[in-house]
């Protein structure tokens, strides 16, 4: 379906600086960690790839077998259902806070009736293992994925669509903005043909910027680019900088972030918004007083709680959900 709303919502959206020392260093006791494993004996669980991974390092379930986990939609609309994919946050380095996946899948599944699935991509070790581009590969590919077996999954290919925490926030707004490239993928197969484009982009308290120079200092850089100098990290700062690549095709977007984030500096969202109402993206942005990082759907949260209700209005003004 396609979305021809016009409206762009800023709630309490002034512009301000934050010190860059007061966002959290990194954890290193965490790299290239997750409480989530492949098995293969349990059908929510689909994996990426048939064999090996491109760029696999080896075959741990826990570390080198990216897949999804689905959560099916509550009711079947004889395959026009919306689906959503949704890349929870860690750092690329960890996906260790589980209030971003199983408690949102079924939220979005029961309460939206979208189907949707949760991507667990390989993350970054300290010797650079699965840095940039692979994270990206696995988003895509999940994407791919998702529109080439719409059919048996009672999708609409047209009506699929993201939601990202975090530094999944990152990646879903790179595989928006870069969805005609493949991001140099050294294998493919047929589903890697279909079409990378969403239909709309959710995004929670979301890492925008890998530029240091405009509030790209976080943990996910260090880690997504571990190993990247001079030209090449710097080309890398730009076209990983969502608030650089903005463009006609990108999607309408819902973010929702808290002026008072202790963990990633709000002025990403602030950024974002700018460029989305200057390129004339539709988007609603809700940039709330108070609020937490890594909350997922915020229960018991004052203000940032909202955000779900929100969001699922914000679909069925699409006419992506009833």
């Amino acid at each position: 379906m396609r979305i021809v709303t016009t409206r762009f919502i800023i709630l309490c959206l002034t512009l301000f600086v934050f010190s860059p020392l007061a966002w959290s260093k990194p954890d290193k006791s965490s790299e290239g960690t997750s409480e989530n494993c492949f098995d293969p004996a349990d059908k929510r669980d689909i994996r990426l790839w048939n064999g090996d991974a491109p760029g696999a390092a080896g075959r741990d379930p826990c570390r080198d077998i990216p897949y999804l986990r689905v959560f099916p939609a509550s009711g079947s609309k004889n395959n026009e259902n919306t689906a959503i994919l949704v890349i929870p946050g860690g750092g690329y380095d960890h996906l260790t806070n589980t209030k971003e996946q199983t408690p949102v899948g079924e939220y979005f599944s029961s309460t939206l009736n979208a189907t949707t699935f949760v991507l667990y991509y390989r993350l970054v070790s300290s010797d650079g293992t699965y840095r940039y581009p692979v994270p990206m590969w696995d988003g895509q590919r999940a994407l791919k994925l998702i529109k080439a077996h719409a059919r048996e999954y009672g999708i609409a290919p047209d009506r699929v669509g993201l939601f990202g925490f975090s530094a999944g926030g990152h990646l879903a707004t790179m595989l928006a903005e870069h969805s005609a490239t493949d991001f140099d993928l050294t294998a493919h197969d047929s589903v890697d043909a279909v079409s990378g484009r969403v239909s709309f982009l959710g995004l929670g308290y979301p890492v925008i910027s890998m530029d240091p120079d405009q509030f790209g200092n976080s943990n996910s850089r260090e880690h997504l680019l571990t190993g990247y100098d001079g030209r090449a990290l710097k080309h890398l700062d730009t076209y990983l900088s969502g608030q650089d690549n903005v463009a006609a095709h990108t999607p309408p977007v819902f973010l929702f972030a808290s002026k008072d984030d202790q963990r990633i500096n709000p002025q990403n969202s602030i950024m974002l918004a700018a460029a989305l109402k200057s390129a004339n993206v539709p988007a609603e942005v809700h940039l709330f007083e108070h609020g937490a990082h890594g909350v997922g759907l915020a229960k018991n949260i004052p203000e940032e709680s909202q955000w779900p209700e929100f969001f699922r209005l914000w679909l069925a003004r699409q006419g992506l959900i009833e």
